[in-house]
């Protein structure tokens, strides 16, 4: 499916335009042609129609998977991976979105639906001037909306990561592990997405591209918010693990609790087992063995033994 907009110079949109209006050159307005899924009819139009690079059309046919910018004789080639928010299931699953850009004209094409473009093309129908009607600001209405999309699973993230921070010292079940590793590859993936993001902005920043030249400080706000959400990823992450490193020190304070009570257990045991396994030597003669009071008399060393055991530990403070 191929939708046309033409974008006036004055900040009028026409949209739904035919394909052959669109492709004529139109003076003082730019023409944003968005194809979705399209066909190999319609992918044939980006080199006999518009005449882009062959590479860079390959790219498209081939479903390029990581972010990328190039500049071809006669247009700049542009690759964004947006979220994909149609699997709930991998909220961090992305579509490539591929931009092709010259004067006037802004071609994007795109496997599936993405909610960046949607929300662009909603932005163009109700504030149009903040889209703009150079091709660098459609690039740039583009790449912010795809950003936005990474800034709201980082936000979910991060309610995330507090709600597991929280239980990190009181909550003793696997859920709770299992729940930071998680969120933990999460942000990993995240902040993995948003690094070639990072660098493809800041070639627009510093890039000397005459087509990107018209929209550089909006590249800049771009930028920072895929900085922040860089920095932020990387901070989350040192809370994940610090959350898991005090997890850990709380199941290992407990265990060494529960051994320190079986090993006092153990050695106040320790001397009545010696008592007991001396009084049952086979020989004939024990002292007050057989005495009528001897059984109560072990018994008496045994308890009292333990007994001496336990005033040292407790003078000492070991429990």
């Amino acid at each position: 499916m191929i939708r046309a907009h033409l974008l006036h110079d004055g900040g009028q949109v026409e949209s739904d335009l035919p394909i052959d209006t669109a492709c004529r050159p139109h003076d003082k307005a730019t023409v944003w042609v968005d194809m979705l899924a399209p066909t190999d009819t319609e992918l044939a139009l980006l080199s006999t129609r518009w005449g882009f690079h062959a590479l860079a059309i390959e790219d498209v046919a081939h479903v390029q998977k990581r972010s990328k910018y190039e500049r071809y004789p006669s247009h700049a080639f542009v690759v964004t991976q947006a979220l994909d928010r149609s699997t709930p299931e991998d909220p961090l699953d992305t579509v490539p979105i591929s931009i092709f850009l010259r004067p006037g004209l802004v071609v994007s094409v795109r496997p599936k639906e993405v909610a960046a473009i949607a929300h662009v093309d909603r932005a163009l129908q109700m504030y149009p001037e903040r889209v703009g009607t150079h091709a660098a600001r459609v690039l740039h209405a583009i790449l912010d909306a795809v950003i936005d999309d990474y800034t709201h699973t980082m936000y979910s993230f991060e309610e995330r990561v507090d709600a597991l921070e929280a239980e990190a010292g009181t909550h003793e079940g696997p859920e709770l592990v299992h729940g930071l590793v998680r969120v933990r590859r999460d942000l990993l993936m995240l902040r993995r997405m948003t690094l070639p993001q990072l660098e493809l902005v800041r070639r627009f920043v510093d890039t000397d591209d005459p087509d990107l030249a018209e929209a550089r400080i909006w590249f800049r706000d771009v930028l920072d918010h895929t900085t922040i959400i860089s920095d932020q990823c990387t901070l989350l992450l040192d809370i994940c693990n610090g959350a898991l490193q005090v997890h850990s020190n709380s199941v290992n304070e407990r265990l060494n609790k529960v051994m320190k009570y079986m090993a006092i257990v153990s050695t106040l045991m320790l001397p009545m087992t010696v008592i007991s396994g001396t009084f049952g030597m086979n020989f004939d003669v024990i002292p007050i063995a057989h005495q009528v009071h001897g059984f109560w008399l072990a018994i008496g060393l045994m308890v009292g033994s333990a007994a001496v055991l336990l005033v040292i530990f407790r003078y000492r403070r070991w429990f």
